[in-house]
């Protein structure tokens, strides 16, 4: 198996910075540089073994989803195009919140 190309949606990454920024602001550095690690050692693992995470079943649509907690109460969520070897980073899921906007979201 070689390695996988990760991508993010525009979505993903507006949200991905939006929780870094949000992450500075309110805990400081040491928060927004856990982030930061905890995102880079999720897509390193994905690179190389890309079902590394479990399937999302609740979340049934053109695209079978995965997903990872990287910090606490937040999700990333991926699916996977074994053709073209990508990971495609689709959201990142604060799991506090009503799944039931993620899954109109991902649907």
């Amino acid at each position: 198996m070689g390695k996988y190309l990760i991508i993010w949606t525009a979505k993903a990454r507006h949200q991905y910075i939006q929780h870094l920024i949000y992450a500075q602001q309110e805990f400081g550095n040491k928060a927004f540089y856990g982030w930061v690690h905890c995102v880079k050692e999720m897509e390193n693992r994905l690179r190389e073994y890309p079902k590394s995470y479990g399937i999302l079943r609740q979340f049934k649509g053109k695209h079978q989803y995965r997903g990872h907690i990287v910090i606490k109460n937040f999700k990333i969520i991926y699916a996977i195009d074994e053709r073209r070897q990508t990971v495609r980073i689709v959201a990142i899921w604060d799991m506090r919140m009503n799944p039931q906007k993620l899954s109109n979201f991902l649907t």
